[in-house]
């Protein structure tokens, strides 16, 4: 019952996100990684049949299974959301729904995603298939809406388009392991916390990342931290710099002068 509870809770939060525009993931991978992922974010990886990308669920319940698999040694569930929604393409039909809206239909979402529209994806496709007319790619489009299985999203990705394309995509849908994010840029999330699962015996845990994580370990930042931790309305690296840089223009003595200053170089290297 209990188990049941907390995923009815992740699933209930998760489209209270969707409601609110924000689309959340969850990306499973060893502890070990945690202070890079803090430090510089997410990475892109590889899988030899998928391609490349940064690997995620679309639910926390399957990120917990495949967590449970024991593929990974201590593993830990990171939470991001996407910051920029309308640079992926939503295979998954029911998904482009809950995100897009009226917008959800495949051939509008390539219009949208390709700066050049559909002519452009037209052009890629016959780098891998020469002789296919318009008329036949925009029908295998519309079947791949109409008849929305995981093989004929599979189809658009591994016969339809050539890999290179392949792997610039951002995308969601039906995959390996379920509803996934296959993500080429990952500039398009943002990690807010990290989880490490309840099993084998042990409790679960919760933590949600602060900003001030991403401030680098160099002792020549023990100002800044100083500094944020005697002004805690200050949440952001940018309401700290304007805070800072507004301090400067007041300053009344060299003292200041040089402090802001200092405080606002070392802001301006991390908002």
């Amino acid at each position: 019952m209990k188990n049941l509870i907390k995923k009815l809770l992740h699933e209930s939060l998760l489209q209270e996100d969707l409601l609110g525009g924000n689309l959340y993931g969850y990306h499973v991978t060893a502890k070990k990684n945690l202070e890079a992922i803090k430090q510089n974010g997410l990475s892109v990886g590889h899988r030899a049949m998928q391609g490349a990308g940064l690997y995620a669920f679309y639910s926390y319940d399957h990120a917990m299974r495949y967590a449970r698999k024991g593929e990974i040694t201590d593993p830990i569930i990171i939470k991001f959301y996407v910051t920029s929604p309308n640079r992926f393409l939503y295979l998954n039909m029911d998904i482009a729904k809950e995100v897009l809206g009226s917008e959800y239909h495949l051939m509008t979402q390539i219009e949208n995603y390709f700066y050049g529209g559909f002519d452009e994806f037209y052009q890629e496709v016959l780098k891998a298939n020469p002789s296919i007319s318009r008329e036949a790619v925009i029908q295998k489009i519309q079947d791949i809406e109409t008849d929305n299985t995981e093989m004929k999203q599979r189809t658009l990705l591994f016969s339809l388009i050539p890999s290179n394309l392949n792997d610039r995509l951002n995308i969601v849908w039906n995959g390996n392991y379920g509803l996934e994010f296959r993500i080429n840029n990952p500039r398009y999330v943002k990690v807010v916390g990290y989880d490490v699962p309840d099993f084998h015996g042990q409790s679960g845990e919760s933590h949600e990342f602060d900003f001030t994580d991403n401030i680098p370990s160099d002792s020549k930042y023990d100002i800044l931290r100083d500094f944020l931790a005697q002004n805690p309305r200050l949440d952001s690296f940018d309401k700290a710099y304007r805070h800072a840089e507004d301090m400067y223009m007041n300053a009344r003595n060299n003292r200041d002068f040089d402090y802001y200053q200092k405080l606002s170089d070392l802001l301006d290297t991390l908002k």
